[in-house]
């Protein structure tokens, strides 16, 4: 059975029984090399590779619910930040060691590169089945960077940090609190300043991105999100500590 996965607006994505079959790109050998990595240093929750068919990736399917945009009510839940936050930790741990000798990656590296990032780790990227996180997907996009990097953006979506908030979402009057349970789960000494500093640098590089992505794919709707991220990380700045 093949049937169309909705979700992506970065590439078109296919299902094939128990399989995925996306676009493939010159970073794939080294992603699928990455999820190879993964699943031996003890994820079993990523994607496996199967192989490269000409312009094509095919990938294992995982199993579970992704929400897609409008988000339901319970990705709201405080569950879901302990149990991201741990899952990012448990895969930044795991690419600790992993060999960048000759890789090739869609995303640019960022310094310090402590780990390799996932860089789209939000929701809308993780699998959920009886109310728990069971898996990620959209590795793609991965490259070395910061640990802070990848905790920032799951904060921005999943809190979230956004300059209008979302139908049944936490208030921004809950945005500090929740900020610091994602950032106990995963076990980080950083501050909210530290998010709310990383999360406007990642979301200025998101709409630098969705234009470049505009003309390339042909898809104009993405300079839409790329003014929205703009807006968002302007509203952000007003909550940052100067002091």
């Amino acid at each position: 059975m093949e049937s169309i996965l909705p979700g992506s607006n970065m590439n078109a994505v296919r299902r094939e029984g128990n399989t995925v079959v996306r676009t493939a790109g010159p970073w794939t050998p080294t992603v699928h090399q990455y999820l190879r990595y993964l699943r031996v240093a003890g994820i079993t929750w990523a994607p496996q590779p199967l192989g490269i068919e000409g312009d094509h990736e095919r990938l294992t399917f995982v199993e579970g619910e992704v929400p897609l945009y409008p988000l339901p009510d319970w990705v709201w839940s405080e569950d879901v930040l302990i149990e991201g936050a741990r899952h990012l930790r448990q895969l930044h741990d795991a690419s600790l060691g992993f060999a960048l000798d000759d890789s090739v990656w869609q995303s640019r590296a960022k310094v310090p590169s402590e780990v390799i990032c996932h860089n789209d780790f939000a929701p809308h990227n993780l699998a959920f089945a009886n109310g728990h996180l069971v898996g990620a997907i959209d590795f793609d996009m991965c490259s070395p960077g910061p640990r802070l990097w990848d905790v920032a953006y799951f904060a921005t979506r999943a809190v979230p940090l956004t300059a209008t908030t979302p139908l049944n979402a936490p208030g921004m009057e809950q945005a500090r609190r929740r900020v610091q349970i994602i950032l106990d789960a995963y076990k980080s000494d950083a501050t909210w300043n530290d998010v709310l500093r990383v999360a406007i640098i990642r979301l200025y590089d998101l709409a630098d991105m969705s234009k470049l992505k505009a003309g390339e794919l042909g898809k104009p709707q993405l300079l839409d999100d790329a003014e929205q991220y703009i807006v968002d990380a302007n509203y952000l700045e007003t909550l940052r500590e100067t002091r």
